[in-house]
């Protein structure tokens, strides 16, 4: 028996219930796709400003705090931080670094002047992503990666002052990316060349500045200190590490300063938006589900003709199956034509590059679907007897 002419038939005898049933599937999946859309971008914006943010993950530690003075911080307090952390179960999470600010160094016979900024290679990608501050590296901002060749001055102390008339070349490899704003300051200072190297080479360039100096090599290296910066891996730990170091007299500078459990509702809102998402997809499912298998409990004269006409069970099955699939390929396809009118006819924002992610969710959406009404309705329906089909209908009457 021909199965696809009966496929064509059921879809010509369509019954109003199917008719609403398509159209609210279409306009469900389409408010699906808008609403997936928006918290995609959502959770990416969450992701790019702050989650995966290296800004709001770093702590600048400028001084402490001693009775009813201040003091400004030292490389002491380095280590005792790191104790600290260390003590309170987070040294896993959380890492102080001294930060050295270093006399202004030249390039192209001292045309240009770079302010030489020395750190941690562990805080390169603080920096930018190109910059790896190995040993004999420099980060700039200005030139291309290569070989650099700067003019280091050698500072004499006179008259409590410091001079320079001697100089020496160094040579260095130049890594492209440095910016003048980045989590190492808080602050930037306009059209200035910063250059970041390891605190290696800021100690040897610091022992060349300063060969003429009588000051001891730790007193030196203790005036370069600008602050400390305390990196925290979490995002959801920068609150609390925060708070640990204002417990113990620290001043501190971060982007959640200001905000009670900042770093918290963040993630918080992360998981709400996916929670979110996930309930949309079910009530979608379930929606569509009961919309098909009531359909097909309508249609139960039908396939009790059926049956009495000489189609086997089996083949209803297929029948229904292949109705259901061509109705849920065009649903895909009015929903997705929809979500791209609203893209290039901007009615309602959406984002192309969620494209694949709409694609893929409806026909998700739909096959799920598809494989519950197989299983609980298609199946379930067609193998019933014929009197069992006619008996809640009128013709059994």
């Amino acid at each position: 028996m021909n199965t696809t002419f009966v496929v064509k038939m059921l879809r010509k005898k369509t019954h109003h219930f199917l008719t609403i049933s398509i159209l609210i599937m279409v306009i469900s999946l389409t408010m699906l796709n808008f609403m997936v859309s928006y918290i995609s971008n959502q959770y990416q914006m969450i992701n790019k400003d702050f989650m995966n943010n290296n800004n709001v993950k770093v702590i600048h530690v400028t001084g402490t705090e001693n009775g009813e003075s201040t003091t400004q911080i030292s490389l002491q307090d380095t280590n005792e931080i790191n104790n600290l952390l260390k003590e309170e179960g987070v040294s896993d999470k959380a890492k102080a670094y001294p930060v050295y600010t270093l006399p202004t160094v030249y390039r192209d016979s001292m045309a240009t002047a770079y302010s030489m900024i020395g750190i941690s290679e562990e805080l390169a990608p603080l920096v930018s992503e190109g910059c790896t501050l190995k040993d004999g590296h420099i980060c700039v901002g200005d030139t291309k990666a290569g070989k650099l060749t700067l003019n280091v001055p050698i500072i004499e102390e006179k008259d409590g002052g410091f001079s320079s008339t001697e100089s020496a070349d160094v040579e260095l490899t130049a890594e492209h990316g440095a910016t003048n704003e980045n989590a190492i300051f808080i602050h930037s200072i306009p059209k200035n060349n910063q250059a970041y190297v390891n605190e290696k080479v800021a100690e040897k360039l610091t022992e060349m500045m300063y060969q003429k100096s009588q000051n001891s090599p730790e007193y030196i290296k203790e005036s370069q200190l600008s602050n400390l910066v305390v990196y925290v891996k979490d995002i959801k730990d920068v609150d609390a590490v925060g708070k640990l170091l204002k417990d113990n007299h620290y001043f501190t500078s971060y982007t959640f300063n200001s905000f009670e459990n900042f770093s918290i509702n963040i993630s918080t809102n992360q998981m709400i938006l996916l929670v979110l998402c996930v309930f949309l997809v079910v009530t979608s499912i379930v929606t569509a589900v009961l919309l098909m298998i009531n359909f097909l409990r309508i249609q139960k004269k039908e396939i009790a003709i059926l049956k009495l006409i000489g189609y086997k069970s089996e083949m209803i099955v297929t029948i229904y199956t292949k109705l259901l699939y061509i109705l849920f390929r065009n649903i895909f396809l009015y929903t997705l034509v929809i979500y791209l009118l609203n893209f290039f006819f901007k009615l309602i924002p959406v984002s192309l590059s969620f494209l694949g992610i709409i694609v893929l969710l409806d026909f998700m959406i739909l096959l799920v679907t598809l494989a519950f009404v197989y299983v609980f309705g298609i199946k379930k329906i067609c193998r019933m007897d014929t009197i069992e089909l006619l008996k809640k209908g009128k013709e059994f009457e």
